[in-house]
């Protein structure tokens, strides 16, 4: 714990400065933490790695709630809200070029700052979408287009060597006497002294999610079987989108593009309980848990959309797709495949050169750089093709200005973005959301982690809905892109099939 003598002296050149106290929890998984620590209150989250990465993330009541509608953001802090006129992004970037955090170096990369989500519909504030169609505007639902929670104290698991992190980000000001500056020390080491007993404590009587019996809980009220997912278009309808996208394509409009169905359910299921199942069948390298008010987001996503650490930029495009093999021949057989498809390996081509030229725009010239081609990577339920790109950032240019390059995924819109972007408008039925938009944390020393909503599930006004989709390029088939945008639902529907207790359901409009 850093001693109040060197906070004093920090405090005279930083003005967060973070604090922190690690102690053995050989005994403890994430879930459990959240479970201590959250007590499922409002604008708590879990952000975990289920693979391959060091730390999960649990963030407690947050310091400020930020919701960024279409020409305003509605700022909550100590129970009362303010309203701006101001462009989100520029909003943080002003907000974060004031902050002067004191790092260290034996913490993780995310210490504490910004965690949400922003929609799909967010590229409209970054592009210039239907310049040639003034006045015209993309679909939009009636959720903020973008929501953020500032997080002072972070609980960081640390799965390397199975310790937890209690970080506690003590904002301090040149205008603050000795004595409050030492107060804020001591309410600090107090609040990370409570974090710690709630970790001591025992995990609260809720009821166990089990893979074969409903789960036991007065939301709960539905029976195993009798969970029926409509989708917002028939599969003929699904059919007769790819093929007016495929007249855009032979028109030379576009190269690529992702088309979607979305399947909803009034929900009955502990929202935690689906988090929890879905982690289990399609374990990631990005599984969270957003538990907002206005709309719950619980997803496990395979890709990352853009990773900033150290102004070091990494982008990773998933595109092309196989289920995965009963055993680990057919997987072998199965990769093989697909890693000689030459219609796949066109369309991941083409994204792969997408995400290349979007991370060019804010990368220091020269630095740009594939360090990854055409890799098969592996998921609890199908296998993609999967490239990686990096490049340093160019001076004056920061995370955010990286999202922004970035968003939409390629692999999500299509290919040229904007026109794709457009078509998507004009050829689904409705607003995507939280589909194929990001989930991100943004640490107060600038660091971005964010990844791709699929493989989601949001919760909007007692509904609950998940979205999949399918790459459709010159030769592909109707049929065939249907039935993948059911593979890419699987890991979802199987997670549906647990938490209500492992009984089948149906897919209506299937």
């Amino acid at each position: 714990m850093l001693k109040l003598k060197e906070y004093l002296e920090l405090a005279e050149e930083y003005n967060i400065i973070p604090i922190y106290q690690e102690i053995i929890a050989d005994t403890e998984t994430p879930i459990s933490l959240y479970q201590k620590l959250s007590g499922q209150k409002e604008y708590s989250y879990l952000l975990e790695s289920t693979e391959n990465d060091r730390y999960s993330f649990i963030g407690l009541e947050p310091a400020a709630i930020y919701r960024n509608y279409n020409d305003t953001i509605e700022i909550t802090r100590n129970g009362s809200t303010v309203t701006k006129d101001q462009d989100f992004i520029e909003y943080l970037q002003d907000y974060l070029a004031e902050i002067k955090v004191y790092q260290r170096e034996e913490l993780p990369p995310f210490t504490g700052g910004f965690v949400g989500y922003f929609n799909y519909e967010m590229i409209e504030k970054w592009e210039d979408i239907y310049h040639k169609e003034p006045g015209k505007e993309l679909m939009k639902g009636d959720k903020p287009l973008s929501l953020l929670v500032e997080t002072q104290v972070i609980v960081a698991c640390d799965h390397l060597n199975n310790r937890v992190k209690i970080i506690n980000n003590l904002k301090v000001s040149e205008s603050l006497s000795l004595t409050e500056k030492k107060e804020i020390y001591s309410q600090g080491i107090s609040e990370i002294e409570r974090v710690k007993a709630l970790i001591d404590s025992p995990v609260p009587d809720t009821k166990n999610l089990k893979a074969n019996s409903p789960a036991k809980s007065p939301e709960a009220t539905g029976n195993a079987g009798q969970f029926n997912l409509k989708s917002n278009i028939e599969q003929v309808e699904f059919q007769e989108m790819v093929k007016r996208a495929k007249e855009h394509i032979i028109e030379g409009d576009i190269f690529q593009i992702v088309l979607s169905q979305k399947f909803s359910v009034k929900n009955q299921i502990p929202p935690f309980n689906i988090y929890r199942a879905l982690r289990s069948t399609n374990p990631s390298p990005y599984s969270f848990y957003l538990n907002f008010p206005e709309i719950k987001i619980i997803g496990s996503s395979p890709e990352v959309l853009v990773r900033v650490r150290d102004r070091q930029v990494m982008t990773r495009p998933l595109a092309g797709t196989r289920p995965r093999g009963s055993n680990k021949k057919e997987d072998l057989n199965l990769a093989a495949d697909l890693k000689s498809d030459e219609k796949e390996r066109s369309e991941h081509t083409m994204l792969l050169d997408l995400g290349r030229n979007d991370l060019s725009r804010i990368a220091a010239p020269g630095t740009v750089e594939v360090t990854e081609l055409m890799e098969v990577e592996y998921f609890s339920r199908v296998m993609h093709l999967v490239s990686q790109v990096e490049a340093e950032l160019k001076p004056g240019y920061d995370s955010l200005d990286a999202l922004k390059a970035n968003f939409p995924a390629g692999t999500v819109s299509g290919a040229p973005k904007i026109k794709a972007v457009e078509l998507i408008d004009n050829i689904e039925k409705e607003a995507r959301g939280v589909y194929a938009g990001t989930v991100a944390y943004l640490s107060f020393n600038g660091n971005l982690d964010s990844c791709i909503t699929i493989r989601t599930f949001s919760l909007e006004d007692g509904i609950l809905n998940l979205q999949v989709g399918a790459g459709i390029v010159a030769d592909s088939d109707p049929a065939t892109e249907y039935q993948e945008t059911l593979n890419k639902g699987q890991a979802l529907f199987e997670a549906l099939k647990i938490a209500t207790g492992g009984g089948d359901f149906d897919l209506s409009n299937r």
